[in-house]
């Protein structure tokens, strides 16, 4: 809770993955994938409650023994490539309202393949997001600043000249006064329960939240892990 505001934290982490085969469990530093997320929202002094919506009884299981709540299956239909995840996120709200007596304000998400982002990372945001409130925001996301050249990315034109994607008048300025950058690190989502079910975390009143590189590592593929593991040993000597 941040003042008297109750917030949910919401780990969403469905089966099928092709990437890596049962990526969300599979061993990352001594423990599985998902425990890193799990273990940062309980050892937050903010969230009230940790969730984890899954389709997998073994992912749940793996979850209930770190210490998550697993208080349902996600539906198969909502569980698909191409599920987006406000409709996993709204069935956990909805399951909420019908089936106890919570009353959540807020809710964060925390992808379990973003293991790098600590404790310190959620709590952080929490608190910038709440320092900044007013009525013109509603939501917050992290971000990773990218290099300024992202803004000479052209797109090719049928006709075969360059179409820009940015102003070019804009891009002819020297790099050091060229406009920053930004890119979604998906580790952290948070906002209003009500701006969240009716718009999603992306709109005009979105805050975002800046990471490092270092822990920003998604793990999609045998070379996010890789690298994932390789921070680990190179910044804690393997240790959280």
């Amino acid at each position: 809770m941040y003042k008297d505001k109750k917030i949910l934290s919401f780990i969403g982490a469905r089966s099928g993955s092709k990437g890596l085969k049962n990526k969300n469990i599979i061993d990352f530093a001594g423990k599985p994938l998902i425990n890193w997320a799990i273990e940062s929202s309980l050892n937050s002094k903010y969230i009230d409650h940790t969730i984890v919506s899954t389709d997998s009884k073994a992912i749940a299981e793996v979850a209930r023994n770190a210490g998550a709540n697993v208080p349902f299956l996600r539906p198969p239909e909502m569980s698909e490539d191409d599920s987006p995840l406000s409709d996993a996120i709204n069935h956990c709200l909805d399951w909420i309202y019908k089936n106890t007596d919570y009353v959540f304000d807020f809710i964060i998400v925390l992808q379990p393949t973003s293991p790098l982002r600590k404790t310190g990372h959620i709590d952080q945001a929490i608190e910038y997001y709440f320092n900044k409130k007013g009525s013109n925001i509603d939501t917050l996301v992290s971000v990773i600043q990218i290099s300024g050249k992202f803004g000479w990315i052209v797109k090719g034109a049928e006709n075969g000249y360059i179409d820009y994607c940015f102003d070019l008048q804009r891009l002819k300025t020297v790099r050091q006064s060229m406009e920053k950058y930004f890119l979604p690190n998906g580790a952290i989502y948070f906002g209003n329960v009500q701006s969240v079910s009716k718009d999603g975390f992306f709109s005009e009143r979105t805050l975002y939240y800046t990471m490092k590189d270092e822990d920003s590592v998604d793990i999609d593929t045998q070379e996010d892990l890789e690298k994932g593991l390789e921070i680990i040993r190179r910044t804690t000597g393997g240790e959280r």
